[in-house]
C-alpha cells in the first residue's frame, strides 16, 4: 500500500492504526535546526489515506509513503509560503524557489461543467455514494489529462514530487510480486500512469534538498480540515464529508442529516417541529428529482433546510453553517506519542489554566482581577498558542 505523503515518515504510519489514535489527526514534519518551519499533513475519517493505511495494518500489508521527503520542501531561510497543497502550515518554500501557481481546482471544474456548484457533491454522486463507480475512475484519469493537457507545463516542484513517486511506485514493483495500490490525489494519476524512464525521473530529483527532520502526530481539529482554513487540500465542508462516510450504504443518509440539523437548532432554543423534519425531507427529495440528481445531496437539504425549517431565511443557515459543515471535532494522538515542544508546552498551560481543546471559535469570559482569569488570557493571547487551543 503507497500514500502520498513523506516518504521519510513512513515509519509512523502504521500509528494511525491504534485504537488511541482518533482522527482527525496530523503528521508533522520540521527540521531539526529549525522547529518553526513545520508542515502538517492532516488525516481524517473520511480520508482515503487513513482508511488505506487501516486497511493495509488489519491486512498485515507493506505500508509507506512515496512521496518527496519531508525536508525536500524547505530552503535554509524561510523565502515564502508552502507550494504543496498536500501539507498545511510550512513556513518555507520549496528548494528551488519554484512559485509557479497550481492548476485550480479539477474537481470543481469537471463539477461546473455537470450543472453543480461545487465539486464535492459532484464527487459524491459519482463516487463516494455510488454502489457502483467501477469505469469512473477510468474516466476520471481520463479527464485528469484533458484538464492537465489544458493547464500546460505544471510547477518545476509538482513534478519533483511526480517523480519521486513514479521511482517509489517502480521499486515496490521490483520487490513485490502481488498487487499494490496507490492512493494518490486524482490530479496526479496521469503523470503517475505515464511513461517516464527511471533515468529522466532521478535526474529530475537530483539535488533535492536533504535535512534532518523531526517527524511525529499531533492532534487536529474539524474546521482546519477545511479549504477555507488554510489547508490547501481540505474540503469545503468537513461535517458534510465525515456524515457521508459515516452513512455509506444507508438509506437514510438525508434523513439523519436533516436530524442534525434540528439538533442544532434546538440546543440554540428554536422550536423545530417533527411536522417540518418531514416536510423538509420531502421537499429535499423533490429537489433531487427536479435537478435529476440520484439522491438527495447537501444542496438539495441546504435549500430544503432554508425554506421548511428556517421559514425561508437563508440568514439564519448561517447562523448553525459552521457547526454542521465545519465539525467540532478534537482528535487524540496516543498517550507515549513523542510530542512537539510546542505542542507539549501548549497542553501542558492548556491542564494549568483548565481549558479544553475545541475545535471552533467561541467567546470565553474572563476575570482579569483573578490569577487564574489573568492567565487564561495571557494564555490566549498568543498567538501560537491560541489558535491551536481554540481550533
Amino acid at each position: 500500500m503507497l500514500i502520498e505523503g513523506p516518504i521519510d515518515a513512513s515509519e509512523l504510519l502504521p500509528m494511525l492504526a491504534r485504537p488511541e489514535m482518533q482522527p482527525p489527526v496530523a503528521l508533522l514534519c520540521y527540521p531539526e535546526d529549525d522547529p518553526a518551519s513545520t508542515s502538517f499533513w492532516p488525516f481524517a475519517e473520511f480520508s482515503p489515506e487513513y482508511q488505506a493505511a487501516l486497511w493495509a495494518v488489519g491486512n498485515k500489508a507493506t505500508l509507506q509513503f512515496i512521496d518527496l521527503p519531508s525536508s525536500a520542501r524547505f530552503t535554509t531561510a524561510a523565502i515564502g509560503g508552502a507550494e504543496d497543497t498536500d501539507a498545511t502550515e510550512a513556513t518555507q518554500a520549496p528548494e528551488d524557489g519554484d512559485a509557479a501557481p497550481l492548476p485550480r481546482d479539477p474537481i470543481a471544474m469537471l463539477a461546473h461543467a455537470a450543472g453543480y456548484e461545487d465539486g464535492e457533491s459532484w464527487w459524491s454522486d459519482i463516487i463516494e455514494q455510488n454502489p457502483e463507480p467501477g469505469p469512473i475512475f477510468a474516466a476520471i484519469a481520463d479527464a485528469m489529462t484533458t484538464l492537465r493537457n489544458g493547464e500546460g507545463p505544471i510547477a518545476q516542484f509538482e513534478a519533483k514530487r511526480e517523480a519521486h513517486m513514479r521511482l517509489e511506485i517502480a521499486k515496490a514493483r521490483k520487490q513485490f510480486d502481488g498487487p499494490i495500490a496507490a492512493v494518490c490525489g486524482a490530479w496526479h494519476v496521469p503523470a503517475l500512469q505515464a511513461t517516464h524512464t527511471q533515468k529522466n525521473d532521478q535526474v529530475l530529483i537530483k539535488g533535492i534538498a536533504r535535512r534532518k527532520s523531526t517527524m511525529t502526530w499531533a492532534p487536529w481539529t474539524g474546521p482546519r480540515l477545511a479549504l477555507g482554513y488554510g489547508y490547501g487540500a481540505g474540503v469545503v465542508a468537513p461535517g458534510w464529508c465525515k456524515h457521508l462516510w459515516r452513512t455509506r450504504g444507508r438509506r437514510d443518509a438525508a434523513t439523519l442529516w436533516l436530524a442534525t440539523i434540528a439538533a442544532v437548532l434546538r440546543a440554540k432554543g428554536h422550536l423545530i417541529s417533527t411536522a417540518s423534519l418531514i416536510e423538509a425531507e420531502r421537499l429535499a427529495r423533490t429537489l433531487a428529482a427536479i435537478r435529476e440528481r440520484p439522491k438527495p445531496g447537501f444542496e438539495e437539504l441546504r435549500d430544503a433546510a432554508i425554506a421548511a425549517l428556517f421559514n425561508g431565511e437563508a440568514l439564519l443557515w448561517r447562523l448553525v453553517e459552521a457547526e454542521l459543515l465545519l465539525g467540532s471535532d478534537v482528535g487524540e494522538i496516543p498517550p507515549d506519542t513523542p510530542l512537539a515542544p510546542l505542542i507539549e508546552d501548549l497542553q501542558r498551560n492548556q491542564r494549568a489554566a483548565r481549558l479544553k481543546p475545541e475545535a471552533l471559535e467561541r467567546e470565553l469570559s474572563v476575570d482579569l482581577r483573578s490569577e487564574s482569569g489573568l492567565f487564561r488570557s495571557t494564555l490566549l493571547h498568543r498567538p501560537e498558542r491560541a489558535r491551536c487551543a481554540l481550533g
